[in-house]
């Protein structure tokens, strides 16, 4: 006889899920199905039941004993509970105040390198533009004193044509 997982599942009074998790915890072979489902025989029913009862045993074993309640601080004053946790406060306190300042120039150190990065940048920036002002200075003195060509005629404005054909051209 053959089972499904439900039908296990039922018999046991437990999830299919759980009886899923067993046959993989287990390493319980079963055959399946052509869809893939477990095929249970009594056989293996019965190591189910088993490790339902062992599982079972483990849950309702008892518990660990709890350590002896502490006795009630009724009347003890506040000062003695936190008098030996202000030297600590004050440790932790002073090196909270350590890690700020070293933070602060850490911080002060990033910006002086930038700073000085961007001060280099400009500089080669001015050099750059220095060096252009003078190229265009040179080129210029050169245009300037450069005789015209022979072969350039002068420049003579274009003259505008006007007259009868200029109307006429515009119904055309």
């Amino acid at each position: 006889m053959e089972l499904k997982t439900s039908d296990v599942a039922a018999r046991l009074g437990v999830s299919p899920k759980t009886i899923q998790r067993w046959v993989r915890k287990y390493d319980i072979t079963l055959r399946k199905n052509e869809a893939g489902h477990y095929l249970f025989d009594e056989k293996t029913v019965a190591l189910l039941e088993r490790v339902k009862f062992e599982q079972g045993a483990a849950m309702e074993a008892p518990p660990t004993p709890k350590r002896p309640p502490t006795p009630p601080r009724n009347n003890v004053p506040i000062d003695a509970l936190f008098g030996s946790i202000e030297p600590e406060i004050a440790r932790v306190s002073s090196r909270l105040d350590q890690l700020e300042q070293q933070l602060e120039q850490k911080a002060d150190d990033v910006v002086s390198i930038q700073l000085l990065h961007h001060r280099q940048e400009m500089e080669e920036i001015a050099a750059r533009l220095t060096a252009l002002e003078q190229l265009v200075a040179r080129l210029e003195q050169q245009l300037n004193t450069r005789p015209p060509a022979p072969h350039e005629p002068p420049e003579e404005p274009k003259q505008k044509r006007r007259g009868l054909g200029r109307v006429m051209g515009l119904f055309a």
